[in-house]
């Protein structure tokens, strides 16, 4: 799971409300929308957490959600591992997180695409943000 990332000097962690991602727009603009649903809430609409597993989207569990594949626009993102020590990874220049934009009604959140680690990166966690280079297809 993705537990903060960096876009330009700022580093954005997940937690509480005021989290939010840069979401890449097809016309080359830039939307910042809140990062996923902080744990410990009240159950609500929304799923707790920053991520969504792309084996659970291609399942069919976020159609509900009306799901948009997306680029998310970081320089680096972290990880924690089993010791909660944090693990922090530099993206290339082209490359983004696939983000996934849920709606509810009027609103819209956006979770980091979590897919297997790759062999490398197992010792830091089981999980990893799915990255995207700038020819991979994204409908934002």
């Amino acid at each position: 799971m993705c537990s903060a990332v960096e876009v330009g000097d700022q580093i954005i962690g997940f937690a509480g409300d005021a989290a939010r991602l840069p979401v890449l727009l097809r016309s080359g603009g830039t939307l910042w929308l809140p990062w996923g649903e902080p744990y410990g809430r009240e159950r609500g609409a929304w799923v707790p957490g920053p991520c969504a597993r792309l084996d659970s989207i291609q399942s069919g569990k976020w159609d509900r959600f009306r799901p948009v594949a997306v680029k998310i626009a970081v320089e680096r993102y972290m990880e924690r591992n089993a010791r909660n020590a944090p693990y922090w990874a530099r993206l290339r220049a082209g490359e983004y997180l696939q983000g996934l934009v849920a709606t509810v009604g009027d609103e819209k959140r956006v979770y980091v695409v979590t897919v297997e680690t790759p062999a490398p990166y197992r010792h830091v966690s089981e999980r990893w943000p799915r990255i995207l280079s700038t020819g991979d297809a994204s409908p934002s």
